[in-house]
């Protein structure tokens, strides 16, 4: 075999390998694809979604303010109504019962912020709030004009850190 038949048959076979490995990588290749389609594709419809609830609490706003604006209107054709067709008796009650009339700020006692204690109260809450007026028991503190201070001293307990110096004083050679 001469030269060039064995590079004809080498680029073959490769030829056939290539075609071989591309037709097995190739469903890869296929399935990434699709799954970046699925993906825009839910995007897609997620950003549509997003844009029907928008488009869903914008009109129902919108209608919440016809609905009242409509009810504004009856109201006051009502009260139009009432004024011309009843008597000066009928609209003094009709005035009286009213939700628009407010109260005299001369005949009514000055608004105040709600309190958040109690009026009768010194402060938020007494010191002695859920206390017992004289505790009772083997915890009951000691009073001191109940209890006169006995004769006997009781001294504080002993440091061994430091040493006892008229022991110290004994030990020395002298």
């Amino acid at each position: 075999m001469d030269m060039l038949t064995t590079g004809v048959l080498c680029f073959a076979a490769g030829v056939v390998v290539g075609a071989g490995l591309l037709f097995w990588l190739l469903p890869a290749r296929r399935q990434a694809g699709q799954l970046i389609r699925d993906r825009d594709e839910a995007r897609q419809a997620l950003n549509h979604y997003r844009d029907k609830v928008d488009d869903h609490f914008l009109q129902t706003a919108d209608l919440v303010n016809d609905m009242t604006q409509a009810y504004r209107s009856v109201h006051e054709h009502l009260s139009k109504g009432a004024q011309v067709l009843c008597s000066e008796v009928g609209r003094k009650r009709a005035v009286a019962k009213s939700l628009d009339s407010a109260p005299d700020k001369e005949n009514s006692e000055p608004m105040a912020p709600p309190l958040d204690y109690a009026p009768s109260a010194k402060g938020t809450l007494s010191e002695d709030f859920g206390l017992q007026q004289k505790p009772t028991g083997p915890f009951a503190p000691v009073d001191v004009a109940d209890n006169p201070i006995p004769d006997t001293v009781v001294e504080p307990p002993r440091d061994y850190a430091e040493g006892d110096d008229d022991a110290a004083d004994d030990k020395k050679p002298g």
